[in-house]
């Protein structure tokens, strides 16, 4: 372009480029006149003739494809579904779609790779959102006589209140087993004390079957997978009381051997750390927990020295199956669920009419609710002249909310005494 080559690799000296300008008529020229660039007054002296400004209907055209481009890269509910309900089988684990990394949809599981979950955020990054997304997804997928659950909110009870029948909505998810609506500590231990009940029966069952874990047992003796998931867990191990050491003997049980009997563990909260009840125990705990789960504010669950969550927005999260450490991380975009109530009333109503005949709702504690009597099957079961007389005092803490009753037998020492300023107990 106006230069002589001064050898096969030397590039041209700047004198010998050539600079374009914009005349008045939207031409391009050479050197501008009397003020050549190149040494001896040479340079590119052709004109270029610019293009006209693109067309509207070009630029519309253009604007359409991004759109369409841009539109494929938000998350639905419908994307976490599967196309067929209860198809799938639980015999080697569960897995459902989380999201979306990149263009992909991104798979979770529960197995023997990642047989428990725990999740960090802080409040308002979506926590209650991805959980309701992951159970929604593994309840699509797999049948009750597949799948059960145990769901457990120590927070405002909000999460998990639709899985139940209410007055406004009778339907409820037939995986479910029991429900806490506002738990409180003594009920999670209650449920946590029903699960080490059935890994010791699930143990039994290996052992006569003469196999060491659940997917080697025949399909018509094969146990439901169960998935519990605690919201909020940090609650469950408040102070260093007697309580809360029993919860953490049970987690750390349930977490070791679950693994082999098909019970997998959630554990959500906005912090792992400083838990007084954990301290010299949390990492053989955690270490149980390979998957996990950083939403924003949720840098905690992952290692110290991972830094992948950090600058995460609302709607991402990211997910490492490597307990934490850096370089087992992909970031992954979920839906809202909440933005899609209707969907999900409209999965969970078609779930509850093709529940299996005969399935009962689940177990429902909400909190610090006054039990009512009119809805206590053992109070309406009661007689007169039942011999001896029985005297129902409320309900024991415990998943299956069992009547707690004195007979007034002939035993010496039979006496009722109610001693308290509650006008409930009155």
């Amino acid at each position: 372009a106006g230069h002589r080559p001064a050898g096969p690799s030397a590039a041209p000296p700047l004198g010998a480029t050539t600079h374009l300008r914009i005349t008045e008529r939207y031409t391009l020229v050479g050197d501008p006149p009397g003020r050549p660039f190149s040494a001896d007054g040479s340079g590119l002296a052709a004109p270029v003739v610019l293009d006209g400004d693109p067309s509207h209907a070009a630029v519309t055209a253009l604007a359409r494809r991004y759109a369409e481009t841009a539109d494929q890269d938000v998350v639905t509910f419908a994307d976490l579904l599967p196309a067929q309900r209860w198809a799938g089988s639980a015999a080697s684990g569960l897995r459902t779609v989380l999201g979306r990394a990149g263009r992909r949809p991104l798979a979770v599981a529960f197995d023997d790779a990642t047989p428990h979950w725990l999740i960090g955020g802080r409040t308002g990054a979506g926590k209650t959102v991805l959980l309701l997304d992951v159970l929604y997804g593994l309840a699509a997928r797999y049948s009750p006589a597949e799948l059960r659950l145990m769901l457990l909110d120590f927070k405002e009870g909000v999460s998990f209140t639709e899985f139940v029948p209410t007055d406004r909505d009778p339907s409820w998810l037939p995986h479910a087993d029991a429900v806490g609506i506002e738990s409180d500590r003594e009920y999670g231990v209650a449920v946590l004390r029903e699960l080490r009940a059935e890994l010791g029966r699930r143990a039994d069952l290996l052992k006569r079957h003469g196999v060491s874990r659940l997917a080697d047992l025949p399909p018509n003796a094969r146990p439901p997978r169960i998935v519990t998931v605690i919201d909020e867990f940090h609650v469950l191990f408040a102070g260093n009381d007697a309580l809360a050491r029993q919860a953490v003997d049970l987690i750390e049980e349930l977490a070791r051997k679950g693994r082999s009997y098909g019970l997998h563990l959630v554990l959500a909260s906005q912090s792992t750390t400083g838990i007084e009840a954990l301290y010299g125990r949390a990492e053989a705990i955690f270490g149980q927990f390979p998957l996990r789960i950083a939403l924003p504010g949720g840098d905690a669950v992952l290692d110290p020295r991972n830094d992948a969550a950090r600058g995460l927005t609302v709607g991402t999260a990211v997910v490492n199956t490597g307990a934490g450490a850096p370089g087992a991380d992909v970031e992954v975009r979920f839906p809202d669920a909440h933005a899609a109530s209707a969907d999900l009333a409209a999965l969970r109503h078609e779930l509850h009419a093709a529940r299996p005949a005969g399935s009962r709702p689940p177990s429902v504690f909400r909190g610090h609710q006054t039990p009512r009597l009119t809805d206590d099957a053992a109070w309406t079961a009661l007689t007169p002249g039942a011999d001896p007389p029985y005297a129902l005092v409320g309900r024991v803490v415990d998943v299956a909310g069992s009547p707690a009753g004195f007979a007034l037998d002939a035993s010496p020492g039979r006496h009722l005494a109610v001693v308290g300023t509650a006008a409930a107990g009155a």
